[in-house]
């Protein structure tokens, strides 16, 4: 009697191998070594699990007769790595060179994809009991992402487990349909810096980018605003200090609605300077209601970029190691400034600082030279076209908003505006009224002569202590 039940008991585990291991995918690879034929056994295993996975889905599409977009299954990235677990691997040699080949069979991988799928869907289903809870938008949003990632792995591991016709379990109670919804509302209505910096690194998720902080529009001067928000981008995007380090820079503007600021960024990629991507998000009053939005110099910033003289022939650039626009820098930290004409001449520097403490036009000292002439430079034709250094300076009290303005000429220069220096803050100031002062540098340009060319260039920037 034991031998005809052994007997039976095979013949049934012989019935039922076939059945469960019906479900093969295999991949082959060729190479002078086992991990070279073995790695190219699991590429050719992962074409064919995609190919499977897109054949399966086709088929499950048209049969239920249902429209991809409202598949649960739709948003999976046939393109993306698609995970293999458990997978069995054999090697024969075949003229020279060594064969393997990577099987992947539900019966030695159904405990793997299983388990996996169940603890992931208990992962999401702790971090719904504590969006329940959550009353922070930032909050909201940092969960309903994490929730939005994991959906996302859960598909991967699910269509997998679905073509190798494994028993699938129940689905998370949340769909990647809900989710994205949900994010959109809490982007709708960002009520702190905090979740707009969320916002906008949940877009640009590139590495090495260097951010410049936005302006308000048609401006050249960095607020308050402007600077918080930035510090709390970087902090949650893969951000560099330099534009050296970089290969992508974020550059941007907002305007300022009764309802709200309406911010746009845009991702520039350093190679090749095109837009690669951009986010538009509005902002709650309530995320900046104690922080300054528009600059107090607005009225001066326009005047200054205004009416900038120039000629046609001679060209006079302004620049330092950070670029000449979108600029904010911070206490101790160091700025080398840098001129280029484009033919032999003569430039000197105004500088126009406004702080809590005052405003104030000066002439900037570019050498030891006497009198008058350690505010000139002269370049020759051997340096034209060519950035000249101005030297290091670095960022200390008082924080505010600093313009530089460069005037040049192909004649010697004769009339600097008039300055007095001044013991206490040691500049050589022009004048405490800046509109002043800018008419003074402007008037150079009523010499009338076809002989004399004029041309000049501005540079904003500002400073904070933190």
């Amino acid at each position: 009697m034991t031998f005809v039940k052994l007997k039976i008991t095979t013949l049934l585990f012989a019935l039922l191998i076939p059945q469960i291991l019906s479900a093969v995918i295999s991949g082959i690879g060729y190479g002078a070594t086992k991990y070279e034929a073995q790695k190219e056994a699991l590429a050719d295993l992962s074409l064919s699990i995609k190919s499977e996975v897109r054949t399966y889905y086709e088929s499950y599409m048209s049969t239920k007769g249902i429209k991809s977009e409202n598949n649960a299954f739709s948003n999976i990235k046939i393109s993306s790595n698609l995970p293999i677990m458990g997978a069995q691997v054999s090697y024969k040699v075949e003229k020279l060179k060594i064969v393997a080949e990577m099987k992947l069979m539900a019966y030695y991988s159904k405990e793997s994809y299983i388990t996996k799928l169940k603890n992931l869907k208990i992962e999401i289903e702790s971090i719904l009991k504590t969006l329940n809870k959550a009353k922070k938008s930032s909050l909201k949003l940092e969960l309903y992402l994490g929730i939005y990632s994991l959906l996302k792995e859960y598909d991967r591991y699910e269509s997998v487990a679905a073509v190798l016709k494994l028993k699938l379990p129940s689905r998370p109670d949340i769909t990647k349909q809900n989710t994205k919804s949900e994010i959109a509302k809490i982007s709708s209505n960002i009520d702190s810096l905090s979740l707009a910096s969320k916002v906008l690194a949940s877009e640009f998720l590139v590495s090495r980018i260097y951010t410049y902080p936005v302006l308000l529009q048609h401006n050249t001067t960095v607020t308050e605003f402007a600077s918080i928000l930035q510090k709390k981008l970087n902090s949650k995007i893969d951000s560099v200090k330099t534009l050296k380090e970089a290969d992508y820079f974020l550059v941007g503007e907002y305007i300022v609605t009764k309802k709200g600021i309406v911010l746009n960024y845009e991702l520039l990629s350093i190679e090749m300077n095109r837009v690669v991507q951009s986010k538009t998000i509005n902002i709650n009053p309530k995320a900046y209601k104690s922080l300054e939005v528009k600059p107090k110099n607005i009225d001066f910033d326009q005047l200054l970029n205004s009416g900038i003289i120039s000629s046609s022939d001679l060209k006079v650039s302004l620049s330092s190691s950070r670029g000449s626009e979108n600029l904010l820098f911070r206490k101790a930290e160091e700025i080398e400034l840098f001129v280029k004409l484009n033919k032999m001449g003569y430039y000197y520097i105004v500088g126009y600082t406004q702080t809590k403490e005052g405003k104030m036009s000066y002439l900037l000292e570019l050498s030891e030279g006497m009198g008058d002439s350690k505010f000139i430079k002269f370049v020759n034709a051997d340096d034209a076209s060519k950035w000249q250094s101005l030297g290091a300076f670095e960022v200390d009290a008082p924080y505010g908003i600093e313009s530089l303005q460069v005037i040049a000429s192909n004649k010697k220069i004769t009339n600097l505006p008039s300055y007095k220096y001044d013991k206490l803050s040691e500049y050589y100031v022009i004048s405490r009224n800046l509109k002043k002062a800018l008419a003074k540098t402007r008037g150079l340009k009523h010499k009338k002569s076809t002989k004399i060319e004029m041309s000049e260039d501005v540079m904003s920037f500002t400073t904070m202590k933190q």
